[in-house]
C-alpha cells in the first residue's frame, strides 16, 4: 500500500482533515464546523479544548478511511494570529483571543506614535488582530490571567503542543508582527516599544518550515489509531497553506490569487517586496515556503462574512444572485474590529450608498459582492502583482457570476477552485516537498491538479460599468476615513447611553 501524508486544517469556519498518498491522490477527508467559536460584540473567543478536540475527532475519522494505510506523517495549520495562551504545564489559559476579536481595537486607535514605530522595525502596522496588541490589551485589562502565561501560542501552535507535548512554532508566522522579514529575525524592540513587560519570552522556540517537527504523544496516537512517535510537522499559515493550494508560486501562470472565507486574503509572489507600489500599514510579508521569493498580502476582516452579515442586517437578501447592476455602492468594513488592508483603520465601518426605496434585496446582494471585487482589486494593484491568472478560492469562488464580474473588473483571467480542500492541498504539496523531495511540476501536475474553471474579461458596457463605479468606490472610501474616528466617538458615547441612560 501507498505511503499516506495525513494533513489539517484548523480553520475559523470549519476544521478538515484529509489523506494523500505519495502520488497526490486524494485517499480520505473529513470536515466538520467550528463549534469552538465564541462571539460576543466585540468579543470573538475560542475554546481551545474544544478545538483540539475537534482536530482530533476530524483526524481519527480521517484515518477510520484508510483501510490500514500506513501513515507516514501529519503536516498541520491553522488560522492565523490571536493568542491562544498556555501555562507552564501546557495547560490553556481560558479562550483563546481570536483574530476576529475587537477588544484591542481602542489600543490601535490610541498609541500611534508606537505603532508608527513597530510598523518602522516589523514592516507591518499592529492591528486589532495582532498577538502585540491582544497580548497588550490582556496585560491591561487582565493582569492576573497575563502574569501566568508561559507561552503566547497561535492555534497551530496550539495543536502542535496537543500532538506531540512540544512547544515550537515555525517563523514565517511570527515575523510580519514580532520581526523582519529582511533578516528574519525575531526583534525585542517591538515588545519594548509597546510597553509589553513580557514579550519575547513568550514566543515558542522556532525551525523552519521542514524542520519544526516533533513525535506523536503515545496516547493521542492511540486516540487517533496512529503509531506512536508519528512525525508531526508544523506548516505555515492557513494563509500560505491556501494560496499555495490556489497555485500561488507552483503553477506558472498564476501570478496572484485571493480567498474569500471567514476574512478575504489578496495575494501577489515578490522577489522584492520593497517594489510595491504603494504598502497598507496592514500588509504583511511572509517567506515563501516552497522556495525563493516572498509572499506579499493583503489580509483583511472583511471578507465572505460581509455577506453574512449584510444578510442579518437586511431581510430577505438572496444567498446568491445573478448580477443585479445598480447605483448602490456598499463599503464593506462590517466587523467590529475595523478594516487592517487594504485599508488599516480599527475605526473602520461599513456605509451603504445610492439607497432608496425603489432597491431590491437582489441589488443590495449584489452590490456587496461588488465591494468584495473592488477591494480585491484595489489589493492586487496596490501589490504590484504581476499581470497574469488570478486564482479564487474560499467559499465564493462557488459563485461564478462573482468571479466572472471579477475577471471583467481586474481585466485578468480567473480560475476558480471553488472546491473545499485548496488549504488541505497545499498544506499536501508542502509536505510532498519536505519529506518526497517533489518537485514543483509533479506538485503542480499530482498533488494540485487542474483548477475546476477558467473565466476571461468580458468586454463593453459591464466592463465600462464596473471601471467607473470602481473609481466611484475607492473616492467615496477616501472620503470616508475622515469620518471613521468621529462615527467611533459616536458609537461610544451611544453605548455608554444604553448602558446607563441619562435623564
Amino acid at each position: 500500500m501507498p505511503e499516506i501524508l495525513l494533513c489539517l486544517d484548523s480553520g475559523t469556519t470549519a476544521v478538515k482533515a484529509a489523506a494523500f498518498d505519495a502520488g497526490g491522490r486524494l485517499r480520505a477527508a473529513a470536515e466538520r464546523p467550528n463549534g469552538a467559536l465564541r462571539r460576543a460584540g466585540e468579543r470573538v473567543e475560542q475554546d481551545m479544548a474544544v478545538t483540539r478536540d475537534e482536530a482530533l475527532a476530524v483526524l481519527a475519522e480521517c484515518v477510520a478511511q484508510l483501510d490500514g494505510a500506513e501513515v507516514s506523517a501529519l503536516i498541520l495549520t491553522g488560522q492565523g494570529d490571536g493568542v491562544w495562551p498556555v501555562d507552564a504545564a501546557g495547560a490553556p489559559l481560558g479562550r483563546a483571543i481570536t483574530w476576529l476579536d475587537g477588544r484591542a481595537r481602542g489600543i490601535a486607535a490610541s498609541r500611534g506614535p508606537a505603532l508608527d514605530r513597530v510598523q518602522a522595525l516589523t514592516g507591518s502596522r499592529p492591528t486589532a488582530a495582532a498577538a502585540t496588541l491582544q497580548l497588550l490589551w490582556l496585560q491591561e485589562a487582565e493582569p492576573d490571567r497575563f502574569a501566568l502565561i508561559a507561552h503566547a501560542l497561535r492555534l497551530k501552535e496550539w495543536l502542535f503542543l496537543s500532538l506531540t507535548g512540544e512547544v515550537l512554532a515555525e517563523p514565517g508566522v511570527l515575523l510580519p508582527v514580532w520581526g523582519d522579514w529582511r533578516s528574519g529575525r525575531i526583534l525585542p524592540e517591538v515588545g519594548e516599544t509597546l510597553g509589553l513587560t513580557r514579550a519575547e519570552a513568550l514566543l515558542p522556540a522556532t525551525r523552519p518550515v521542514g524542520e519544526a517537527r516533533a513525535g506523536l504523544q503515545p496516547d493521542i496516537a492511540a486516540r487517533l489509531g496512529l503509531p506512536p512517535g508519528l512525525p508531526v510537522l508544523i506548516g505555515p499559515g492557513d494563509v500560505q497553506s491556501t494560496l499555495i493550494g490556489l497555485g500561488l508560486g507552483v503553477r506558472p501562470a498564476v501570478t496572484r490569487a485571493s480567498i474569500f472565507g471567514t476574512s478575504a486574503i489578496h495575494a501577489c509572489l515578490r522577489s522584492d517586496p520593497d517594489g510595491m507600489p504603494e504598502r497598507p500599514a496592514g500588509a504583511m510579508v511572509q517567506p515563501f515556503a516552497l522556495g525563493q521569493g516572498y509572499l506579499c498580502f493583503h489580509p483583511s476582516f472583511n471578507g465572505a462574512t460581509a455577506l453574512a452579515h449584510m444578510g442579518r442586517l437586511f431581510a430577505d437578501l438572496p444567498a446568491a444572485t445573478p448580477p443585479r447592476y445598480s447605483a448602490l455602492i456598499l463599503q464593506p468594513f462590517l466587523e467590529p474590529g475595523g478594516e487592517r488592508a487594504p485599508w488599516t483603520d480599527p475605526r473602520a465601518s461599513a456605509t451603504l450608498s445610492g439607497l432608496n426605496a425603489a432597491a431590491e434585496p437582489a441589488e443590495i446582494a449584489w452590490a456587496a459582492r461588488e465591494a468584495l471585487a473592488f477591494v480585491t482589486r484595489r489589493s492586487h494593484a496596490m501589490m504590484g502583482a504581476p499581470e497574469g491568472v488570478l486564482s479564487l478560492g474560499g467559499g465564493l469562488a462557488r459563485d461564478g457570476h462573482f468571479a466572472q464580474f471579477l475577471s471583467t473588473l481586474t481585466g485578468s483571467p480567473v480560475e476558480r477552485s471553488p472546491g473545499g480542500h485548496a488549504g488541505l492541498r497545499g498544506l499536501a504539496a508542502i509536505g510532498a516537498r519536505f519529506l518526497f523531495d517533489t518537485d514543483t511540476i509533479n506538485l503542480d501536475q499530482r498533488w494540485l491538479g487542474a483548477p475546476e474553471e477558467r473565466l476571461v474579461p468580458a468586454a463593453g458596457a459591464v466592463a465600462a460599468y464596473a471601471g467607473r463605479k470602481f473609481r466611484l468606490f475607492c473616492e467615496m472610501v477616501e472620503t470616508a476615513q475622515s469620518f471613521w474616528g468621529p462615527l467611533a466617538q459616536l458609537r461610544s458615547e451611544a453605548e455608554a447611553l444604553m448602558k446607563d441612560p441619562a435623564p
